[in-house]
């Protein structure tokens, strides 16, 4: 589902989640690289057909519109596990690692999501100081929200060093009128009660201020 409203909204597109056990996304990768570990490699523009498909599939854009200006653009990448299975498969190939750097590069990206929900975001606005994240008082707030409303801040909210071929390869989106950040939400609410459940449908990333107001959503669950 793909909608586009003027007023302070942006494009809205639905996806489904999918989980992997850290022990199956290890022996998986490693079994494919292992594979193709005897042919030439080289450093290829991500696939349709493979990590490329599921980078989309992971990730939404927008425009935030007040008058018919544009306010804000951005890109939001959900790093699922499914995403960071691919991203390992992806990033292992490209840099031709070896099995013990692979298995480490696995586990680390797994055991991430067990501490917290994650997305890499570009954003790019008119105004250099709207895109300023880690200000002490930034004119945007952040949300991750449930389909019942409930939602939480922000854990941490890092702004990436650098536009590098290494992140740029990985996130092509992110160009060099964009700013990008690493946002961390928590996993559980005030109440510690989880805020996405095995029954949870879907997300949406939230991003509001004086300029207007978006909303990123993520089927996760038929």
């Amino acid at each position: 589902m793909m909608k586009t409203v003027v007023g302070g909204q942006w494009s809205v597109v639905s996806a489904r989640y999918q989980t992997f056990h850290v022990s199956r996304l290890t022996s998986y990768v490693i079994c494919c690289l292992l594979l193709t570990s005897c042919a030439t490699q080289k450093v290829t523009k991500p696939t349709e057909n493979g990590y490329g498909s599921v980078l989309k599939k992971w990730t939404r854009e927008g425009k935030v519109y007040s008058n018919f200006e544009t306010k804000l653009l951005i890109n939001a990448t959900f790093k699922t596990e499914e995403f960071r299975e691919s991203y390992v498969r992806e990033y292992s190939t490209v840099y031709m690692l070896d099995t013990e750097k692979v298995k480490k590069l696995a586990e680390d990206e797994i055991e991430a999501p067990r501490g917290y929900h994650e997305f890499f975001i570009s954003i790019h606005t008119p105004i250099q100081e709207w895109s300023d994240l880690e200000r002490k008082e930034p004119i945007w707030a952040l949300y991750l929200v449930n389909e019942m409303g409930e939602r939480v801040s922000p854990l941490e909210i890092k702004k990436l060093k650098g536009k590098g071929p290494n992140i740029t390869r990985f996130f092509p989106y992110f160009d060099d009128w964009s700013v990008g950040y690493s946002v961390k939400f928590p996993l559980n609410l005030l109440d510690q009660r989880q805020l996405i459940t095995n029954e949870t449908k879907s997300v949406k990333f939230v991003m509001t201020g004086p300029p207007g107001r978006g909303e990123l959503v993520w089927e996760i669950r038929p």
